[in-house]
């Protein structure tokens, strides 16, 4: 029986190389991540009330910003509980003048987007309840980019709730990557190796990727170019991503899956990493 990935698996945080670290920490702790740790070179962000972090800036006097057309971070995906969270953050980020570059509605979630000071892509959504989600009747999951109620949501927004940052509850929900090419390599990387399943492919021009049903914890896309090539070392954007599994079971069965399909990898203090398409290191850990 094919190895998966269980239901369970989370995103826990990622992490980014960036050029200015104060332009950058000014950015987050606007946006509403508070500062867990900070050094010279780094800076830990948590949600408010939590002490385990959910991204990460490094910085070094050699970074440069990462050319256009080439493989890295699309954006990841900050997911609040609610609706009424949503119109909470996006109100608030309004008020701090901070712009939205576009929205949209998926079927299965709807969100906004908006861009860092040094472009890396950033996305705040909601999910709607799973009954609402839409089956393509061979164990994917129907989505688009339909325009999204801008005045139904924000009719949910609170003036009088205290801006205190992103609310209780919210997690990163997922990551999308910019990647060369989508090909068996790729679905043999992530279907087999890691043991995750694809709910949607996007015109073959993007797959949607996950454990357990959810419409998507990976997502890569050749959409800066089938061909792109890797951005050359010490430019802006991701390093490394880290997820967490359930069990120390699991994480040794996905450790003898990567084996038996030849995929390298080391295994440190607990820590699993795998280099994915872009040659950014993928984590895994049991929480």
């Amino acid at each position: 029986m094919a190895f998966k990935i269980a239901n369970t698996l989370e995103l826990e945080h990622l992490h980014l190389l960036v050029q200015s670290l104060d332009v950058m920490t000014d950015f987050y702790n606007t946006l509403g991540l508070q500062i867990l740790n900070r050094t010279t070179n780094q800076v830990e962000f948590a949600n408010p009330g939590n002490t385990k972090p959910i991204l990460i800036l490094s910085s070094n006097e050699k970074v440069s910003l990462r050319p256009p057309h080439t493989t890295g971070l699309f954006h990841f995906a900050i997911l609040v509980p609610t609706r009424e969270d949503l119109a909470y953050v996006i109100g608030n980020l309004l008020n701090l003048a901070i712009p939205i570059t576009g929205a949209g509605d998926h079927i299965y979630s709807e969100a906004f987007y908006l861009n860092d000071p040094e472009g890396n892509g950033i996305e705040i959504y909601r999910d709607r309840p799973r009954s609402e989600w839409l089956s393509d009747g061979k164990g994917g999951l129907i989505t688009g980019t339909e325009a999204v109620d801008i005045e139904g949501v924000m009719a949910l927004y609170d003036n009088l709730r205290l801006w205190t940052g992103f609310p209780k509850g919210t997690a990163l929900g997922h990551i999308h990557l910019n990647v060369s090419i989508i090909n068996d390599a790729t679905t043999y990387f992530y279907i087999d190796a890691l043991g995750l399943d694809i709910m949607t492919n996007f015109h073959d021009s993007a797959l949607f990727l996950s454990a357990g049903g959810y419409h998507h914890h990976i997502a890569v896309n050749t959409w800066q170019g089938v061909g792109a090539s890797l951005p050359p070392q010490q430019t802006t954007g991701l390093l490394s991503y880290t997820l967490s599994l359930s069990s120390q079971e699991e994480l040794q069965q996905l450790i003898a899956n990567l084996q038996a399909h030849q995929v390298p990898h080391t295994l440190e203090n607990g820590r699993l990493c795998v280099l994915d398409f872009n040659q950014d290191a993928m984590n895994f850990y049991i929480r």
